[in-house]
């Protein structure tokens, strides 16, 4: 390799087109919605209404959120990625990775400035917060992606932290009702299920995930036991949301009973789709 490829002087040819299609393509269009669902799901069920700060961070949450949370993620797994023969379209070229740190760094400045323009301490905390698990998950010296079950705890932390900073619009951190640490806990299931889908890939790289270290059977079940758990106990009272995850929870025991990692990324993809479905049938009513 090159020794200038990692040196910020060394200036790319690539022209400002090329750059925003390389970000574009790293921030993984198809992830740009999940962020502000989650936010406008804690926004309208706190009581609160849109207003120019709070569509700010949820436009802020969507493409530039994503450019540094995948961004991150290739940067620190290019050398398992170079191995993966599943990671054909991103495979982060190091002549690239300052542009992409520099561009994350940006963005996490300005979602910071936007949090701090809102004057509301829980609305800054939860930013800062939500930057930090967001770096850390692939970046050494934490990189909880390789820590199971601190990978699966962490995505739990992110959704909670993405709705409380759409709750804090409206009410107070503590005001939180139980049923969204429960439904945090579902996201940590989803998480552990989707490490099923490339248990091969992952073990012949040497990537620690969940299902790497504790099993393919066991990351579903650990996906089951979560949402069985929220179906019995969050007193969650919307139809739609107990039938997704009533839906999830028989996704996952099938997953559990037969644990191929073609069948995972089938569910997984049921999964994702019924959660968009479901967030949005939850968004339309508050409208």
């Amino acid at each position: 390799m090159n020794s200038n490829s990692h040196n910020p002087a060394i200036q790319t040819s690539d022209s400002s087109y090329e750059i925003l299609t390389l970000l574009v393509k790293v921030s993984r269009p198809v992830g740009w919605i999940t962020a502000p669902l989650v936010f406008s799901i804690g926004l309208f069920y706190s009581g609160a209404k849109l207003a120019p700060l709070s569509v700010l961070q949820i436009l802020l949450l969507s493409f530039p959120y994503c450019i540094l949370l995948y961004g991150t993620n290739d940067i620190y797994d290019y050398k398992s990625d170079t191995l993966n023969p599943r990671k054909t379209s991103i495979k982060l070229d190091p002549k690239y990775h300052f542009i992409v740190k520099k561009s994350s760094s940006f963005v996490a400045l300005v979602l910071v400035i936007g949090s701090l323009i809102t004057l509301n301490l829980s609305n800054i905390l939860a930013t800062v917060s939500l930057l930090f698990f967001s770096y850390y998950y692939s970046a050494p010296p934490l990189r909880l992606k390789e820590r199971p079950p601190l990978d699966s705890f962490s995505n739990g932390v992110l959704f909670f932290i993405v709705f409380s900073m759409g709750w804090s619009f409206g009410k107070g951190v503590f005001d939180i009702p139980a049923k969204i640490y429960f439904v945090s806990g579902c996201v940590m299931g989803i998480h552990s299920f989707s490490t099923v889908m490339d248990y091969t890939i992952d073990k012949g790289v040497g990537d620690r995930t969940f299902a790497v270290v504790f099993g393919k059977r066991t990351a579903s079940a650990f996906a089951l036991v979560l949402f069985i758990s929220t179906l019995m106990f969050s007193k969650i009272e919307r139809a739609s949301i107990n039938c997704y995850i009533a839906f999830c929870s028989l996704l996952f025991l099938i997953a559990s009973i037969f644990p191929s990692e073609r069948l995972a990324f089938l569910l997984f993809k049921l999964v994702f789709t019924g959660f968009v479905a479901t967030a949005v049938i939850f968004l339309v009513s508050y409208l």
